[in-house]
């Protein structure tokens, strides 16, 4: 599964969804999921925002994570 990070990049830049939304130009409701780390899909353009945002890669916001169903068939 992929885990969203924008939580712990959140309380790093003590920010919340609001701010979010106004700072990253993202709709409400994407930085209330986000913000909630929630989000089941994100797009290419949201996640360049919270990339210039946070001044950080891709692999700071989104991190690939092994289902245990996973670790069984392996």
């Amino acid at each position: 599964m992929i885990k969203v990070k924008v939580p712990e990049l959140l309380v790093k830049h003590n920010m919340n969804a609001t701010d979010l939304m106004r700072r990253g130009n993202i709709a409400y409701v994407t930085a209330l999921r986000l913000s909630k780390g929630q989000a089941t899909a994100i797009s290419f353009e949201v996640l360049e925002s919270l990339c210039k945002l946070f001044d950080v890669g891709v692999s700071e916001v989104l991190e690939y994570v092994a289902d245990s169903s996973d670790q069984a068939n392996a």
